[in-house]
This record gives structure tokens, sequence and C-alpha cells, in this order.
């Protein structure tokens, strides 16, 4: 039996709500911030630093030239006496110099141009979990946690009215308020594992990745032979994805025990690269708005690490499963509808 408890304000739910909103207001500015001076840095790099440096060195390389014709000069002039030209030489060797050193800068520049681009879409597509989390997510959360205080407070309103009315049963909060559709809900396995479809990798970031092998030791587990056997005719399976096809992993799924598998409600999709995105991703049930980094390689790569998951990765667009220790918790279609339960209560 649910535990009761007697609620006499309101007041941490609306600091509460105060202070989620003050966080999602500086986490946008952080984000613009670091936004813009990505921005002014790629800049710097791809337009200003080489048309800097290319008139740099066209002019350095003129005024060596110049000063070796300055020595020749002087030299045929005073034919065939000899003269010194000391003075001009040390003028020359120190061009020479302030020309290997604009060289040197301009391959530099060249150098981390492109890294610059490649480091600043890793960060992107890194953060991108924890920008779409504070846009969608939190916002639901605050106007959740002002339903409930209305709700509480309309209580306490009838508690007045009615002294003998039963105490507020707190237990009808569930496990979370981020992920309920409404106040005093209780949480459905659906509403605990729905809201993860949030947290796949878009199409743009996916693009950004090439396969490779995954070293890291897989900790979730596999899929039963006679589980994988049931899984098989539910009817959202179909025809097992290519094994050349792309799918995407968060870094600390591969050593978490409980994961997921979410896949895109459109269709696979072939990018630029000839190659075709899955549109499976894989990340940790815990924390999944960190997902440490994203790896990509091939259906058939990860079916032969971990053989058994070939049989959740047949599921339909729309799909997701959770899989904890070799033990499929839970699997969803498209509409949010659960299709399989094994979780202890």
């Amino acid at each position: 039996m649910s535990e009761s408890a007697r609620i006499s304000s309101v007041a941490a739910l609306r600091d509460l709500k105060t202070a989620l909103s003050q966080f999602i207001e500086q986490t946008n500015i952080a984000f613009a911030s670091v936004d813009a001076e990505i921005g002014r840095m790629g800049q710097w790099l791809q337009q200003e630093r080489p048309a800097y440096y290319k008139h740099a060195v066209r002019r350095a390389e003129d005024a060596v030239t110049r000063a070796k014709s300055d020595i020749s000069r002087k030299q045929y002039m005073r034919a065939p006496e000899p003269v010194s030209v000391v003075e001009e030489r040390k003028v020359l060797e120190k061009l020479k110099r302030r020309l290997e050193e604009l060289q040197r800068k301009q391959d530099a520049v060249r150098k981390w141009a492109p890294r610059w681009e490649r480091e600043s879409m890793m960060y992107k597509s890194t953060c991108r979990p924890l920008s779409e989390y504070v846009q969608a997510t939190l916002p639901r959360a605050i106007d959740r946690l002002e339903k409930m205080a209305v709700a509480i407070e309309e209580y306490l309103a009838l508690q007045v009215s009615s002294p003998d009315l039963a105490p507020l049963d707190t237990g009808a909060l569930g496990e979370s308020w981020t992920d309920q559709p409404d106040a005093f809900v209780v949480r459905s396995t659906v509403e605990k594992y729905a809201h993860l479809r949030a947290m796949i990798l878009s199409p743009e970031a996916a693009s950004e990745l090439r396969p490779a092998p995954l070293e890291t030791p897989w900790q979730a587990g596999t899929v039963a032979p006679q589980d994988a056997e049931s899984i098989a005719k539910l009817a959202i399976a179909g025809a097992p994805p290519g094994e050349d096809d792309l799918i995407f992993l968060a870094w600390r799924a591969v050593s978490c025990d409980v994961v997921f598998l979410a896949r895109r409600a459109e269709p696979p999709a072939t990018r630029a690269d000839g190659r075709t995105d899955s549109g499976w991703f894989i990340g940790p049930l815990d924390k999944p708005e960190q997902p440490g980094g994203y790896a990509c390689t091939t259906i058939g790569a990860l079916a032969r690490l971990v053989p058994g998951l070939a049989s959740l990765l047949r599921l339909g667009p729309g799909s997701l499963a959770v899989l904890a220790g070799g033990t499929v918790r839970s699997i969803l279609d498209e509409g949010n509808r659960e299709l399989w339960h094994s979780e202890s209560s």
C-alpha cells in the first residue's frame, strides 16, 4: 500500500519550476555563445587567415626577389672591382626567414581548418541530445509541474472545505514526473520508455559518422533463442536490414548493462556516400542524454559481435526495445503499444 502525505504548500514545486526555467535560459545562452565562437573561429581559419597568408607570402616572395636583384645589380655595376654586399645579404636572410615563417603558418592554417571543422561537428553531435532535451523535455516538465501545483492547490482547497477528506496519496505520482502526460497518473512502462525516441541520433549528425569496428566488449547481453523466435512472430517484425546497412550507437551503450534500441519512424534512407542508414540507434537506458560520443558500424558487424540482436533489428520503423542483461524488457511499436513485457513489477 502506498504511503500518504499531508501537503500544506506547493512552494517547492514553484521554486523548482523557476529553477528549471533559469537553467533552460542559461543553457541556451551557453549553447548560443559557444556556437557563435565556433562560427567565428571557423571563419577565421577557413576564410580570413588563408586570404591573409596568401597575400603575405606573395609579398614576402616579392621582397626576397627584390633583395636578390639589389645584390646582383650592385655587383654588376661595380664589376670588375669587388664590392661588399654584407648588409644586403643580411637583409636578404632576414626576408627569407620571414618568408619561411609565413609559409609555416600558412601550412598550419591549411592543416587546422579541416580539423577544426571535424571537431566542431563532433562537438555539435555530442551536444545535440542535451540541446534537444533542454528544448523539448524540460519545457514539458515545467508545464507538468504547473499542473501538479494547480492540482495540489485545488486539493488543498477541498481539504479546507472538507476537513475529513483523506490525505493526498503521493504514491500515485509515479517514478518520475518528467514523462507523465498528466499529473497524478501512475507511470506505465510505455510512459517510461517512449521518450527515449527523442535521443535517436538525427540523420544530419549520423551522416557525419563513418563505420568502424566496435572494440569495447558488449555488456547488455543478447536475446535468448526462444525469445528470438517469439519476437520474429510479432506483427512489426519484418525482413532484417542488409548486412552493410548502418546502425549508430552511443559510446556509453556499449559498456552498459541496460540499453534501448530505437528505430526512426522514417524508412531506411540512402546517404550521400551510397550507404544505407537503417534508422537504428542504440543508447544507454541510464542517463540517455549523456551518450559519451557516437559510433557507427554495420548491421552485419554488430550481429556477428552480438548474434541475438538480429531478432530485434527485424522490428519495423518506429519500434523501440529495451534489453537488460540478455532479457528483453519491453518492445513498443510506432504507436507506443507495448507488444512485449517481461519486467517484474
